[in-house]
């Protein structure tokens, strides 16, 4: 009688290329759209609309450094935000390829609607002001908010997909089981709050979604290989806490 040892497959401690991107964008993406905004809005308090924004980044230089340096951070962050979700969506459609996919789509399209908001409010806020005054400037912007074009590719798309968007993936991430279940809830937390409910003192709902998007993030990064590359997610990966 023969005797066979059948070996263990090893877990890789190596990351993939891609996973290591992903998990960086959404680590870079919490820390440039989301502290710059919290950052403003302990300087400022709440201004109300973005008109106000430009009338109190008008009002000194440093003000007016101050409004630059967030609005040119936050476009920024447009580069970094569809890769880091789009890791999330990755490892989740390993297990749930349908919900993934259809939040996949609703991201990317509202990351682009938010992307075009961000250039506008760049150009409007702080190009227009030193160019046509600051009445101009918040002229412009109103003119642009009623605008049916704008509209229709950039406020529309990110206010309806990425609302929709992250929120299934929130869930296809918590159906997937390979993500920890706390930053998921405080991603749609936060979507709540900033598109239902204003600031409450000097708590500003993006800092919800720094700690959520830090927290998923380094969760990605520290994913095993086999689990970001599909391997472990057919049988649930059991990591939840990490």
């Amino acid at each position: 009688m023969t005797t066979t040892l059948e070996s263990r497959p090893t877990r890789s401690r190596t990351r993939a290329p891609l996973q290591t991107v992903a998990g960086a964008a959404l680590v870079l993406a919490a820390l440039t759209n989301g502290v710059p905004q919290a950052v403003t809005h302990l300087v400022t308090g709440d201004l109300g609309g973005f008109s106000e924004q430009i009338r109190w980044s008008t009002e000194s230089a440093a003000n007016g450094d101050l409004h630059r340096a967030e609005q040119l951070t936050l476009l920024v962050s447009s580069l970094f935000m569809p890769v880091g979700l789009l890791g999330l969506a990755w490892v989740a459609h390993h297990t749930r390829r349908r919900l993934a996919g259809v939040a996949a789509v609703l991201v990317v399209l509202g990351m682009w609607g938010f992307h075009n908001v961000l250039a506008l409010g760049y150009t409007v806020g702080t190009v227009a002001p030193p160019v046509v005054g600051t009445d101009g400037a918040v002229a412009l912007n109103d003119a642009l908010v009623d605008d049916p074009g704008v509209m229709a590719t950039a406020l529309y798309p990110h206010l309806l997909c990425s609302f929709l968007g992250l929120v299934l993936l929130a869930v296809a991430c918590w159906r997937s089981g390979a993500f920890p279940r706390t930053p998921l809830v405080l991603m749609v937390l936060f979507l709540v709050w900033d598109f239902g409910f204003p600031p409450v003192g000097p708590l500003e709902p993006h800092l919800v979604l720094v700690v959520a998007w830090c927290w998923l993030g380094v969760h990605l990064l520290r994913l095993p290989r086999e689990t970001w590359e599909g391997g472990a997610g057919r049988g649930r990966a059991a990591i939840l806490d990490a």
